[in-house]
């Protein structure tokens, strides 16, 4: 049926269960139903890579938050040594929003100390949003592009059976969904 669109880190044995979760919702396809297939599996794989991509843009741009944030503070706090807080501007700064980002418990005390400064997480969160507006509204602008190609190939094969289509469009948006429902808890 042709190449697995993969890049980077993705796994042939993820598409092809991706794949075999959605066909195996179809009544014994035709050649031509599982090439229209292919194209939707193919386009709702790329819809999910891009929401990966995107979450994954808001959270290195609430990383760089922190990171300003964390480095503005400590270089206004009062007492220190010049040294020291360039030291920590250069490397414990980092070091702290890198852990910010991947320690639930170091994110908990960060966010609290922050807190105490006047930056909620949701202030990370918007400043975040804004500071990747442009990148943001690129991977959306390619989500509804993949995603208007499938609809349009969900039409062909609803041209030829409304009941393949139904079945096809629910067991990949029921995948892509719950994927996400998944990592957002």
């Amino acid at each position: 049926m042709g190449e697995a669109p993969l890049v980077g880190d993705e796994r042939q044995e993820d598409y092809d269960s991706f794949f075999a979760a959605v066909t195996s919702k179809l009544a014994q396809p035709d050649i031509i139903d599982e090439l229209y297939v292919k194209d939707v599996v193919d386009l709702s794989w790329q819809i999910r890579r891009e929401r990966l991509i995107l979450a994954e843009i808001i959270r290195l741009h609430q990383r760089e938050v922190v990171l300003g944030l964390l480095k503005t503070k400590h270089s206004e706090r009062d007492g220190l040594p010049d040294t020291r807080n360039a030291m920590y501007q250069i490397l414990g700064a980092d070091r702290d929003a890198q852990r910010w980002l991947g320690d639930p418990t170091a994110r908990a005390k960060i966010d609290a100390d922050l807190k105490t400064q006047g930056y909620s997480p949701s202030t990370v969160l918007a400043q975040a949003y804004l500071n990747a507006a442009a990148e943001i509204d690129k991977v959306e602008q390619r989500i509804a592009s993949y995603e208007a190609r499938r609809m349009m190939a969900l039409r062909e094969i609803e041209h030829r059976s409304e009941n393949s289509a139904r079945q096809v469009e629910r067991a990949t948006s029921a995948i892509i969904d719950g994927e996400f429902r998944e990592a957002a808890e």
